[in-house]
């Protein structure tokens, strides 16, 4: 509970008249907070029952007995919110604490929105990522059906109700050397504009944001009480972009002035318990191997860690894609030589790969390969792939996975080259 949403809940326990209010608006809740939490970490553990606690001195008001009333009320609210010397006491590995500097390190602290997923993706330019906050129930994506153009206006099908678009924001981020704010601004004000063309400037972060306020891409898309908004700004070497559906232009004002910076601590208690354990590359490897059979060459430093943050999703694709893919080498290898033995064991692992329990679409984690992945693996026994009657390489379709951007090539030529020129950089 941060001091936004402890303000409201005393607002809403025992109402002030309007100068009492005046005087609580002028409180420094997080100041008092921070007093709090120094009195409890400085206390001493076993203090005799007659030692009284050091004498703090608050802010003085006309009504001292509401103060003290009010400052008892966030010593509660601090206890039940998981703070105090709780939070104190936990500390996070280097590993994490890694994964959570290479964000900004941005929260969106409304009144009971929480992070919903997290990632982070490493391009030629620099690293670039994403954050979704929702409030009330998990908002999944939506799969859309887009027709027309944009000389003609598009539409769209499969659209969530604007209640339910209104409970997600969208934050991502790109490195500044990637693109400047100026050109971000720039393409934002020369992008279609199915509604018209409204731009305002909002405080944000200390800073102001260049906010489109109409921001829908679609004909049949937005209007009153149900508008789309982006916000560009930059912060801390990054380039931020925060999209949102929203009711009206001071809906999209509140979300920004809930975007607070936070530190390495702050930020990684507030994400959810998977994208944590995401973070722990390692521990989620190997739990997502289970019931995998595994190459003789594979080894966890085999499957990428580029130390991003990354969801359970994208970890999956790596540890799918890196397993797959080594038996796909085998598999060529042994082609070539005659290996009988080895081609033979590299068929009965991959014909396996439908039960594989990483790529089961019930365990909520199956990547976007697995279609790909099942049907290569039946594939492999006659030995080349069937393109409409047309016999292709095998071994050249399975590439398509990503194998030589893994640093596992399976064609002879890109071997020799990835010898001679290491691993190629990731793909923009």
């Amino acid at each position: 509970m941060n001091a936004r949403e402890i303000r409201a809940a005393l607002a809403a326990a025992d109402p002030l008249r309007r100068e009492q209010g005046e005087e609580l608006e002028r409180l420094d809740f997080e100041a008092m907070e921070a007093d709090l939490l120094v009195d409890a970490a400085e206390e001493p553990a076993a203090a005799p029952p007659t030692s009284r606690p050091p004498r703090r001195h608050l802010p003085r008001l006309a009504l001292a007995g509401g103060v003290l009333a009010i400052a008892a009320a966030i010593a509660v609210a601090i206890v039940f919110a998981g703070g105090g010397t709780e939070r104190a006491s936990r500390a996070y590995g280097a590993e994490l604490v890694r994964f959570a500097e290479s964000t900004p390190l941005l929260l969106l602290e409304g009144p009971g929105w929480r992070v919903q997923e997290v990632n982070e993706t490493k391009t030629r330019e620099g690293t670039e990522g994403q954050m979704e906050f929702v409030t009330g129930k998990a908002v999944p994506w939506s799969v859309l059906r887009i027709t027309g153009n944009d000389e003609e206006g598009q539409h769209v099908e499969g659209l969530q109700p604007a209640a339910v678009r209104q409970r997600r924001v969208h934050l991502e981020w790109r490195e500044l050397s990637q693109e400047s704010l100026a050109t971000a601004i720039h393409w934002g004000r020369r992008r279609v504009h199915p509604h018209g063309r409204h731009f305002v400037r909002l405080p944000v972060t200390g800073t102001n944001a260049f906010v489109d306020t109409r921001a829908e891409i679609f004909v049949n898309q937005g209007g009153p009480g149900d508008r789309e908004m982006s916000a560009l700004w930059s912060e801390g070497g990054y380039l931020l972009v925060m999209q949102a559906a929203v009711p009206g232009l001071a809906a999209m004002k509140e979300r920004l002035d809930w975007v607070t910076k936070v530190d390495s601590q702050t930020w990684l208690e507030a994400m959810p318990a998977h994208v944590v354990k995401a973070a722990d590359l390692e521990g989620t490897t190997r739990a997502m191997l289970k019931g995998v059979p595994l190459p003789k060459t594979f080894a966890l430093s085999r499957i990428p860690n580029e130390g991003l943050t990354t969801s359970r999703n994208q970890v999956a694709g790596k540890v799918a894609t890196t397993v797959a893919c080594l038996w796909f080498r085998q598999w060529g290898e042994a082609v070539r030589t005659g290996d009988d033995a080895a081609r033979a064991e590299a068929e009965r692992a991959m014909a396996t790969s439908r039960r594989w329990p990483l790529l089961n679409p019930s365990t909520g984690e199956s990547p976007g390969m697995a279609s790909s992945i099942w049907q290569l693996a039946e594939e492999m026994p006659q030995g080349y792939w069937d393109f409409r009657g047309r016999h292709r390489d095998l071994l050249a379709h399975a590439e398509e996975m990503g194998c030589a951007r893994l640093g596992l090539p399976l064609l002879p030529e890109k071997m020799r080259r990835q010898r001679e020129h290491g691993v190629p950089p990731p793909p923009d």
